[in-house]
């Protein structure tokens, strides 16, 4: 009885450590099995971490960027419109002088179409008032010339201005056509 006492003992500490073994072996398993689909985890989470901070830096880049372009569209519309009032005040001073111009010979044909009339009229009356007519033609041409020289300089000053709008309006599509190319890159 001993014997068999002995040799159930020892079957069921065979049975016991093969069990533990089992178990131990088993479990490294699982914990090995464990540890790469930890480190796949790990490592997809990572890489969502990086590409959601890309995605943030890239919205915060767009957001800046259509600040910016809108900054720039405003900043051409309104340079855009002082152009315009600019041009548009240069072509009525160049019709004015243009007006001028042409006005010029025919008050100069006016004052001797009335002087040679006035040198055949023998009426005082009428002769009292071809003279005053005269003296306020003549008179009007006198302001036609410092008139037209005005205009000159004011059309001289709006043709710069025009310029310098023109330049500056340039300058801004040109930003603005900088800053669309930057915004196509990725």
């Amino acid at each position: 009885m001993p014997r068999s006492r002995t040799l159930v003992i020892g079957c069921f500490l065979f049975v016991l450590t093969f069990c533990y073994g089992s178990l131990t072996s088993t479990h490294a398993q699982t914990n090995q099995a464990a540890d790469p689909a930890q480190n796949s985890y790990d490592k997809t989470l990572q890489q969502l971490t990086a590409e959601v901070r890309e995605l943030r830096l890239a919205v915060q880049r767009a957001t800046v960027g259509y600040a910016r372009f809108q900054m720039l569209i405003e900043r051409v519309k309104i340079q855009q419109s002082s152009a315009d009032t600019t041009s548009r005040q240069l072509e009525n001073l160049r019709s004015q002088l243009a007006d001028m111009r042409g006005a010029k010979p025919q008050m100069e044909q006016q004052i001797k179409d009335t002087e040679e009339m006035l040198e055949r009229t023998t009426d005082p009356n009428g002769r009292l008032d071809m003279e005053s007519r005269i003296k306020t033609m003549k008179a009007r041409l006198a302001r036609v010339a410092p008139e037209e020289d005005r205009l000159r300089n004011r059309e001289a000053t709006l043709d710069s201005e025009l310029q310098n709008s023109q330049a500056k309006l340039n300058e801004l599509n040109s930003q603005l056509d900088a800053l669309f190319n930057e915004l196509k890159t990725p």
